[in-house]
C-alpha cells in the first residue's frame, strides 16, 4: 500500500515537476520499499517454514519502511503551503523513525548474540528510557522548531540544533559497535563485516545528511542493510537450524532404537506377552521403558520418568536406563530391585551437577511362580488385572526419587500374577494428559478404559488408552511424554 501511496503521489506531483534532488531521493527511497517489501515476505515464509525466529528482523523492516515511505512523501509535499500542517506531520514521523529503528537494532543484536548480561540490561533499560526521551522531543518539536521548521510556504528548513536530533541514534549504533566487537569472536567473518557496516553505513549517512542538505541516503541504506544482513546473517542462522533440527530427527532414532522397539519381543515364547510404546512430548523425550530377561525364567521391567524435557532430559534418560539395565544384569535372577535402585542412585548422585532426577520402577517377574519383586523411586503406581478380573491401582510403597540425594536406601516389595493376569505401567504424561479445559485425563480414566476389555493383549491395551487419551486431549498441545509398557502372564 505505502509503494502504491508514492507511485500515485509521484503522478499526482508530475514527476518532470520536481526537482532532480527530489527525483533522486524518492527514487531511491521507493526501490528501498520494494526491497522491504521482498524481505517481509521471505521473513513471513521462513516464520511459515519455522527456519528461524524472524519477529525482531520483522519489526526493523518496519521501522525501515516507515522511514522511506515518510521520507519519500515529505519530498513531494515540499513547498505545498496548502498543507503545512501535514509537512510538519510527515517530517516528524520521519524522525520518529530513527531513534525507534537504532534501538530495534540493538535489541535484535542482543537476542541474535544471546547477550543477557548485567551490563546489557543496563544498557537496554538506559536505551529504553532514552528512546522515550527522544520521542518525546520529536514531538515537542512540533511546538518549539528544535530540529526543524516548515515556513509559511510550506517549505521544510532544518533549525540551528537538526544535529542533535541523530544523537540517540548514533549512540545506540556505537553501543551496539562494542558490542559486536565484544562478540567477534562468536561471529563469522562476513557475519561481522555485514554487522560492523550496518552500524557504519548509516552513521557515515546521517554525518554526509548533516553536511549536504538535499540529499538524504540514509533510508534507503538502511533498507539495503537490511537485506545484507537477511542474506548472511539470517540465511546463515536458517541453515544452522535446518542441521540442528536434522540432528534432533537423528537423535530421536537413536532414542527410539535404545529401547526395545521390535514386537513381538520374545516370539518363542508362550507363557507370557509384553509390549510398550513411547510417544515424546518433543522430538526426544525424558521418559523410558525397558524390559529383558535376566536368564530363562526371571523378566525384569523398567518404567522411568526423567526430570524436564527436550535434549537434557534425553541423555539423562539414556545413562539412567544403561545403569539399569547394568546394574541388574550382573546382580543376576536373584537381583534385588530395592538394591538395584540404591546403586543406580548412588552412581548418578555422584555426578549430578545439574541436579537432575528420575522416577522409576523397576520389577523382577518369575515367569514360573508369578511371584513379582518391585521397587518404587518415586513413580506411578501400577495397576493389576487381578483374581477380581478387573483392573485395579496398587498404591504400593514409594521412595523418593532417584538423584535427590546420595545414601538413599530403596525397599522392595512383593507381589503375585496368576496366569491370564496383566500388570500396566505407564508415565505421569498418561495420568496428567489435559484437554483444552485444562481437566487431567486421571488414573480413574485409564483404569476404566483397561477394563473395557481387561483380557485384552498387551498391545491392544496400550492402543485403546493411547486413542482413549488423544480423544480426551483432542487439539490441545502434548506437553508430557506418553510412556507405557504392559505385561501379560499366560
Amino acid at each position: 500500500m505505502s509503494i502504491v501511496i508514492v507511485v500515485w503521489g509521484l503522478i499526482r506531483c508530475g514527476i518532470f515537476a520536481l526537482e532532480n534532488a527530489y527525483l533522486l531521493n524518492i527514487g531511491m527511497e521507493l526501490i528501498g520499499m520494494i526491497i522491504g517489501f521482498v524481505l517481509f515476505v521471505s521473513c513471513v515464509t521462513d516464520i511459515q517454514k519455522s527456519i528461524v525466529d524472524t519477529q525482531m528482523f520483522v519489526w526493523m523492516i518496519f521501522a525501515a519502511h516507515a522511514g522511506l515511505f515518510f521520507d519519500a512523501v515529505s519530498w513531494m509535499v515540499d513547498g505545498h503551503a496548502a498543507i503545512r500542517p501535514l509537512i510538519i506531520l510527515i517530517n516528524t514521523c520521519y524522525y520518529l523513525c530513527a531513534p525507534i529503528q537504532a534501538y530495534l537494532f540493538w535489541r535484535y543484536l542482543r537476542i541474535f548474540l544471546r547477550r543477557n548480561s548485567f551490563y546489557e540490561k543496563t544498557i537496554d533499560r538506559m536505551l529504553n528510557y532514552g528512546l522515550w526521551i527522544s520521542i518525546a522531543v520529536r514531538i515537542i518539536n512540533l511546538f518549539t522548531g528544535i530540529y526543524f521548521t516548515v515556513d509559511n510556504a510550506g517549505v521544510y528548513h532544518r533549525s540551528r540544533f537538526f544535529f542533535i536530533s541523530s544523537s540517540y541514534q548514533g549512540i545506540t549504533l556505537l553501543l551496539a559497535l562494542i558490542a559486536i566487537f565484544q562478540e567477534r569472536t562468536h561471529l563469522q567473518k562476513v557475519q561481522r563485516l555485514i554487522m560492523y557496516s550496518y552500524v557504519i553505513v548509516p552513521l557515515a549517512a546521517t554525518i554526509l545528511t548533516i553536511r549536504a542538505y538535499g540529499l538524504s541516503v540514509g533510508p534507503a541504506s538502511l533498507m539495503c542493510e537490511l537485506l545484507l544482513m537477511y542474506c548472511v546473517v539470517n540465511v546463515e542462522q536458517g541453515r544452522e537450524k535446518a542441521l540442528a533440527e536434522q540432528d534432533m530427527k537423528t537423535a530421536t532414532r537413536i532414542q527410539a532404537n535404545m529401547l526395545p522397539n521390535i514386537f513381538p519381543a520374545f516370539s518363542n515364547r508362550t507363557d507370557f506377552d509384553v509390549y510398550a510404546s513411547m510417544n515424546p512430548a518433543k522430538e526426544v523425550g525424558g521418559d523410558f521403558y525397558d524390559f529383558f530377561l535376566i536368564d530363562d525364567d526371571h523378566l525384569a521391567m523398567v518404567i522411568a520418568d526423567v526430570s524436564g524435557k527436550g535434549v537434557p532430559a534425553a541423555l539423562f534418560m539414556m545413562v539412567s536406563m544403561i545403569l539399569m539395565n547394568n546394574t541388574t544384569c550382573i546382580e543376576g535372577a536373584d537381583a534385588s530391585p530395592g538394591e538395584v535402585l540404591t546403586k543406580v542412585n548412588d552412581a548418578i548422585c555422584a555426578n549430578n551437577s545439574e541436579e537432575m532426577f528420575v522416577t522409576a520402577w523397576l520389577g523382577i517377574l518369575d515367569l514360573r511362580t508369578g511371584k513379582v519383586i518391585a521397587s518404587n523411586a518415586g513413580h506411578e503406581y501400577p495397576i493389576l488385572k487381578g483374581a477380581s478380573g478387573k483392573f485395579e491401582v496398587m498404591k504400593d510403597r514409594h521412595g523418593i526419587v532417584i538423584g535427590a540425594f546420595e545414601g538413599i536406601r530403596y525397599r522392595d516389595y512383593e507381589f503375585t500374577m496368576e496366569r491370564g493376569n496383566t500388570l500396566f505401567l505407564y508415565t505421569d504424561g498418561v495420568a496428567e494428559a489435559t484437554n483444552k479445559d485444562y481437566e487431567l485425563y486421571g488414573i480413574e480414566r485409564i483404569v476404566n478404559t483397561l477394563n473395557e476389555d481387561a483380557d485384552a493383549t498387551p498391545r491392544d491395551l496400550l492402543r485403546r488408552v493411547k486413542a482413549s487419551v488423544d480423544q480426551f486431549v483432542g487439539d490441545a498441545p502434548q506437553f508430557d511424554d506418553l510412556t507405557m509398557l504392559a505385561v501379560k502372564l499366560s
